[in-house]
């Protein structure tokens, strides 16, 4: 039988298979290999397996150890959460921690939070982006309370309350002054210089849908341009050097500046849901700002 396992030993442990070496990790936290060597044994004494193989080349994981280390950040992670959650509580302070895909935290939330403050000053909020899918596994694991999720339909979790509170506009735009035509079809945008992001994120998810639906190959497209951030987007569309699906939130200054143009994409359905979630049983003061949201909704955003 397991036993319960040390959450000190489970720390060194990932530290050690991150590093791949006791030595190190011995020195960068101050205590003897010797030390470091029976925090391992123990965690494998509760484990009632080898973890670790060591060499002359430093350790190398057994495929318990490969299991151990899959979960070991996340259990980390929320025990940390944990702890600075019962921290907060003695204080007295009462913290949401909020999770957001990255267009609705970096350019619709703030403001909501400042509004949120006024309502109940004796909360504190702390907001972050992420996408989707990691944000619904840290609501579920506790690592955060509300999150703010884009997608192409709502989804269903038992765990969790999920709310349809917006759409989240996704446009096709270039610079107003640059050469890009007004409107364009599926086959014409295949050889235009699309600035992309990364495959995870919604607006290229939702991007590849609708090509798929079309019968059009991802493969055909100009990808020659990939950013992380939608702020990188900007700049380069800013420079002419391309055109990008942005979402309405983050470019409605540019546009009504006339800085940049929206070009029609008649076969398009690009608008994401926004919808927000929380687990059932959440704290009294997340389910407060839970339900001001629910009234003021997307009203309150920039």
């Amino acid at each position: 039988m397991v036993r319960v396992m040390n959450i000190e030993s489970l720390k060194f442990f990932y530290m050690i298979a991150k590093e791949g070496s006791i030595s190190n990790v011995a020195k960068s936290c101050h205590i003897s290999q010797s030390a470091l060597s029976q925090q391992i044994q123990r965690l494998e004494n509760d484990i009632q397996k080898k973890l670790l193989v060591r060499s002359n080349k430093g350790v190398m994981l057994t495929d318990t150890g490969k299991i151990v280390y899959q979960f070991a950040a996340n259990i980390l992670r929320t025990h940390d959460e944990m702890m600075r959650a019962l921290d907060e509580a003695e204080r007295g302070n009462l913290v949401v921690k909020i999770e957001a895909c990255s267009s609705v935290a970096d350019y619709a939330l703030p403001c909501t939070l400042i509004k949120a403050n006024v309502a109940y000053p004796q909360h504190h909020y702390e907001l972050s982006s992420n996408f989707s899918a990691e944000i619904l596994a840290n609501v579920s694991n506790n690592i955060c309370d509300v999150g703010f999720i884009c997608d192409h339909e709502v989804i269903f979790h038992p765990e969790m309350e999920i709310a349809r509170v917006g759409t989240n506009s996704v446009l096709l735009v270039s610079k107003s002054d640059g050469v890009f035509p007004g409107e364009v079809t599926a086959e014409k945008l295949m050889e235009m210089p699309l600035i992309m992001f990364p495959e995870r994120n919604n607006i290229t998810k939702a991007l590849l849908k609708n090509l798929q639906k079309l019968g059009y190959d991802q493969s055909s497209l100009n990808r020659n341009l990939r950013v992380e951030s939608i702020e990188s987007a900007k700049v380069l569309i800013e420079k002419r050097y391309g055109i990008a699906f942005l979402p309405y939130v983050a470019i409605k200054e540019e546009l009504y500046k006339k800085q940049f143009k929206v070009i029609a994409t008649p076969e398009f359905n690009m608008d994401l849901e926004i919808a927000m979630l929380h687990k059932k049983d959440c704290a009294e003061h997340v389910r407060d700002f839970v339900a001001w949201f629910k009234r003021y909704g997307s009203d309150s955003f920039c």
